[in-house]
């Protein structure tokens, strides 16, 4: 068996862990920095989660992308202007991975600023305007089932 499917499901399903946790994380910070709660061991806990699904789910997209995905190879032969006129070849070959990528940096960013916020309520907002956006990004560049180049919501083997 080769290391596609395997590779393939785990990250099909890491995208879960990385929006279930980022929503929560989202709703955390946003009520902390607006009822301005303290900065708790709880919210550094989930913090560290939710940062470290997104790098599972970035290595993972990684190793895809380096050519364990059929569709790597394809979006690299014809050179850019090839990949750029096919909507799902620039989908996975340039829009995703740089959405994903961009989306992973907003989160490290958050969190960066947040653990040198001294103030409980900057600490809360930091995280949550970098989740915010990292969010967004991710909302963007998941290939939704029912896009042209939709995935399914939940893959098997």
């Amino acid at each position: 068996m080769s290391a596609y499917p395997v590779v393939l499901f785990l990250h099909s399903w890491v995208r879960w862990a990385v929006v279930m946790l980022g929503v929560l994380a989202l709703g955390r910070a946003l009520w902390g920095w607006r009822g301005g709660r303290e900065w708790t061991r709880g919210d550094r806990r989930l913090q560290v989660l939710c940062v470290s699904a997104f790098d599972t789910q970035m290595l993972l997209g990684m190793v895809l992308y380096s050519g364990v995905s059929p569709f790597t190879p394809f979006s690299l032969a014809g050179g850019l202007r090839e990949s750029l006129s096919h909507p799902t070849l620039r989908f996975f070959g340039i829009e995703h991975p740089t959405l994903m990528l961009l989306a992973l940096v907003a989160a490290h960013m958050g969190s960066a600023l947040s653990q040198r916020a001294e103030v409980p309520a900057t600490r809360h907002r930091a995280w949550a305007l970098g989740l915010l956006v990292a969010m967004c990004l991710v909302a963007c560049a998941i290939p939704w089932a029912g896009l042209s180049h939709g995935r399914p919501l939940f893959r098997g083997f």
